[in-house]
């Protein structure tokens, strides 16, 4: 369920964040650089989530998980084997949706600050101040802006600074440049683009910008100590300044300027130690808080059962192929299917793929036959008469014999005049399906003594109204018992049934195949014709018997 995931996803973002934020306290109390936890964290939160389920199925482990992802799907097209569309499915396509909606949304407003920075450069004047080469704009900056050419945005405000004030200035944004933190910022955009629903990762993605801005402090106050002038720089520009999307900048946002001055205080020695030891053990905890197997098997899906491993074995309980240790196989010799001979007669080839249990003792289990694909009604009729003679050798359990759920195809084929008997069952052969060759020998004048089928003629035969009506058997009539006989015969060249070729494909009660036999002889039908001659023809007819008049 997508959105057990969504949740597990958000709930690993959220502990990466805090144990990034006490990482970041470590980092500082020692002066080293505090960007990289907020970077590990941004780049685990959107890479884990998404490689997790993909690395679960790569272990041998999830060998089983692997059958169920090309067996069940199979499976899933019978309709009355699984139960109906639940809630979670619906909760799943409209998160789904949503996430489209705003990853879309989000995408374009970056597309759309980019051009506007493309164009803000456009507009700037190239310049050189203090030896820097820097594009002087109307009001935006001091930023950088540029991936593979970072520049410095220079606002023509700041040109009237003094110049140590303005050298201040160029530093800190050639730091950026040097960090290559262009980079950064913009792959942060697009990673909440990605996942825009992930409410930690905006935080994340803050923290990150901050630590990018108090980092680069930190370098330009290691050659510049005046951190009181410094100080004031910041507060002056953050007043002035028209901020600008996926720029670093002096002062990014003035609700982290306050941080950022904090950031160039000194810590006091006497509570430094103690500082680093607890941020440290809390980095360690939600560091593995978010490791831990409920938040994992979220993210990645719960754990496949083994099937040597089931506490216990049913064997009045049908299996999956991946259920089982060992497969059912059918006994070779045993079923052989009987072609249709009006199928023969007309060269029309074709597969059955159906789906049937295999009991303890290798014998299929009457009733439990479904057909999911059949290219006609005669074939799937003669699988069903050779299925009770077919064996098998029976699924194993745990060394335990129990019923197996097979999909098998039964292919049909001309090439040697015969049908092919269906081979055995095996994982291969569960989601195949073999390509059939549905069309009518072709070739010289049509035979008026070879039934055709509907799709070989130029023109179908049809019944003629009025003739060879059906009488309703007075029995069924006076129990209001309605019903529907599904019928094969030939109508020959003269547009009469041809007797003997009747073939009852399915029925609801006796007496309604019964009517219909004592019917057919009177009916009469316009013939069917192939290049202008009348042709013999194959027709598949239901006859409904109904009381609604």
């Amino acid at each position: 369920m997508i959105a057990t995931w969504m949740l597990s996803a958000l709930l690993f973002t959220a502990l990466l964040g805090v144990s990034a934020f006490c990482a970041e306290s470590v980092l500082r109390a020692v002066g080293r650089q505090t960007r990289w936890p907020w970077l590990v964290a941004l780049g685990g939160s959107v890479v884990w989530p998404a490689l997790a389920p993909i690395v679960r199925r790569l272990i041998p482990e999830t060998g089983a998980m692997r059958s169920v992802a090309t067996t069940m799907p199979s499976i899933q097209v019978v309709p009355d084997q699984l139960p109906a569309v639940s809630w979670t499915h619906w909760v799943d396509v409209a998160l789904l949706t949503m996430w489209a909606i705003t990853s879309a949304i989000v995408l374009t407003r970056l597309g759309y600050s980019l051009v506007v920075l493309s164009r803000i450069r456009r507009a700037s004047q190239p310049q050189v101040v203090d030896g820097v080469s820097v594009f002087v704009s109307a009001s935006v900056g001091p930023a950088v802006v540029g991936i593979v050419q970072p520049s410095v945005l220079f606002p023509a405000a700041l040109l009237e600074l003094d110049a140590p004030l303005r050298r201040l200035v160029l530093r800190h944004e050639q730091e950026h440049c040097r960090a290559r933190d262009p980079w950064i910022v913009v792959g942060s955009a697009f990673a909440l683009a990605l996942v825009p629903w992930n409410a930690p990762l905006w935080w994340i993605v803050r923290r990150a910008r901050l630590a990018l801005e108090v980092d680069c402090d930190a370098r330009v106050l290691a050659t510049e100590p005046n951190k009181t002038q410094y100080g004031k720089l910041l507060m002056l520009i953050s007043q002035r300044q028209q901020t600008t999307v996926l720029a670093p900048m002096l002062a990014a946002s003035s609700s982290h300027l306050e941080r950022r001055i904090a950031a160039m205080l000194p810590i006091r020695s006497n509570r430094r130690g103690v500082r680093v030891v607890v941020a440290l053990v809390a980095t360690v905890v939600a560091g593995i808080a978010a490791c831990t197997s409920r938040i994992g098997d979220g993210i990645v899906g719960p754990k496949p059962v083994i099937a040597d491993r089931a506490a216990n074995v049913n064997p009045d309980q049908p299996y999956f192929e991946f259920q089982v240790t060992k497969q059912v196989q059918q006994v070779p010799g045993t079923g052989n299917l009987r072609y249709p001979d009006l199928l023969r007669s007309a060269n029309v080839q074709g597969v059955v793929l159906g789906q049937f249990i295999v009991d303890e003792q290798g014998v299929f289990e009457p009733g439990t036959f479904k057909e999911l694909k059949s290219d006609h009604a005669l074939f799937t009729q003669a699988v069903l008469t050779a299925l009770p003679n077919m064996r098998f050798s029976p699924a194993e359990l745990r060394g335990v014999r129990v019923k197996q759920l097979v999909q098998q195809p039964f292919t049909f084929s001309l090439s040697r005049n015969e049908a092919i008997s269906p081979r055995p069952a095996s994982a291969a052969l569960v989601t195949v399906v073999g390509t059939v060759a549905h069309r009518a020998a072709v070739g010289g004048p049509p035979s008026p003594d070879k039934p055709h089928l509907e799709s070989q003629v130029t023109k179908a035969a049809s019944q003629i109204p009025g003739t060879g009506n059906i009488r309703y058997p007075d029995l069924l009539r006076h129990a209001n018992v309605e019903g529907e006989v599904l019928a094969t015969f030939v109508v020959d060249t003269s547009g009469a049934y041809l007797p003997g070729s009747l073939m009852v494909l399915k029925s609801s009660h006796e007496l309604f195949t019964e009517a219909v036999k004592n019917a057919l002889p009177n009916m009469r039908f316009t013939p069917a014709e192939v290049q202008g001659k009348r042709v013999r023809q194959v027709m598949q007819q239901p006859f409904t018997f109904s009381l609604s008049k």
